[in-house]
């Protein structure tokens, strides 16, 4: 995502919001006829091996397609439309183009998303309805899928984010972009889970200090939880490594957009440059922000930090990431 950084040994900044979600109407084009309800499937592997419930046990093998004996060159094309229709169930395909599900009430599952071409700004994946800027008003689940931005050019992957949005997003493999997941433009009312992903080999370019790309394998910018005080925010299991050489950080939670809360960050394993965790009160406030049992690599800045507001209301179990140990149990990270 496109940012002002913070230099090291400086107090970090805010960071700017994605591009797209402040210009209208700029919504994704249709790719084809409206197919309607799809449920057509590529056969998974009956052997499948079991995703780890902790992100330090998470790998290319055993997330996404791979975990299914499944390849992105082996899937039959997707034939439907970008603007993806209510209630579609997209299973077993390979999609050459990013997928607006705005519409809500839509499953991706077994599937590859490898686009060939990416708008600058515009994430991959989407749930906002850009011509009114609305958030989906049902639930949308991305699972066991690759999100892949290896046909595009290092400049489009750099200004692309793999996913934007609301959703449900479980033991998918997203490589290759500027940044990873962004949890944004999320409405009032809907869960979200984001569970056993694997985000890695993000890329930047330009000058990270001037007009350059800036990194977040992970962020939430707002989390509304003021009309629905029982709304949750659950980040659990995933393996977030931001390495671009422009990197803000493996998980970034700031206030930019609108108030954050009740987010629950448990046994991922963070990893990269910048801060692997970083929570900052920006435009809005946030609350009850818990951190359980995670793992950081300590590279780049540091493990994490706290830019304004009340910090986290739970900080426990973290800890440095210590390879061989089947804990990963290294050095206690105190709460910053």
């Amino acid at each position: 995502m496109r940012a002002h950084d913070r230099r090291r040994g400086r107090a970090p900044t805010a960071l700017v919001a994605v591009a797209c979600l402040v210009l209208a109407g700029c919504s994704q084009d249709s790719g084809g006829p409206d197919p309607g309800p799809m449920t057509t499937s590529a056969g998974a592997s009956a052997s499948s091996a079991r995703a780890p419930e902790d992100g330090w046990g998470v790998t290319p093998s055993n997330v996404g397609l791979r975990r299914l004996g499944l390849s992105c060159d082996r899937l039959p094309a997707y034939r439907g439309p970008q603007r993806v229709p209510a209630g579609t169930t997209i299973s077993g395909r390979l999609i050459s183009s990013g997928l607006d599900l705005s519409a809500g009430g839509i499953t991706v599952e077994r599937s590859c998303i490898r686009p060939t071409g990416a708008a600058p700004g515009m994430p991959i994946v989407g749930t906002t309805n850009y011509d009114s800027m609305r958030p989906t008003p049902s639930k949308v689940i991305i699972r066991d899928s690759d999100v892949d931005g290896s046909r595009l050019s290092a400049t489009a992957a750099a200004r692309a984010t793999g996913f934007i949005g609301v959703a449900d997003l479980v033991r998918n493999y997203i490589h290759r972009f500027g940044s990873g997941i962004a949890i944004m433009n999320a409405g009032t009312e809907l869960d979200s889970l984001v569970a056993q992903n694997y985000v890695t080999g993000l890329v930047a370019t330009g000058d990270p200090a001037g007009d350059g790309t800036h990194s977040d394998a992970f962020t939430v910018r707002d989390f509304d939880i003021a009309s629905r005080p029982g709304r949750k925010l659950i980040v659990r299991g995933n393996r977030f490594d931001c390495d671009s050489g422009a990197d803000t950080g493996a998980l970034f939670i700031q206030t930019y957009s609108g108030p954050i809360g009740n987010v629950l960050v448990q046994r991922n394993l963070l990893e990269g440059g910048g801060y692997q965790l970083g929570l900052n009160g920006a435009r809005h406030k946030y609350s009850n922000m818990r951190a359980v049992g995670n793992r950081f690599s300590g590279t780049g800045w540091g493990p994490a930090y706290v830019q304004g507001g009340p910090g986290w209301a739970a900080w426990e179990g973290n800890h440095l990431h210590a390879k061989g140990d089947v804990s990963a149990e290294g050095a206690v990270v105190g709460r910053p």
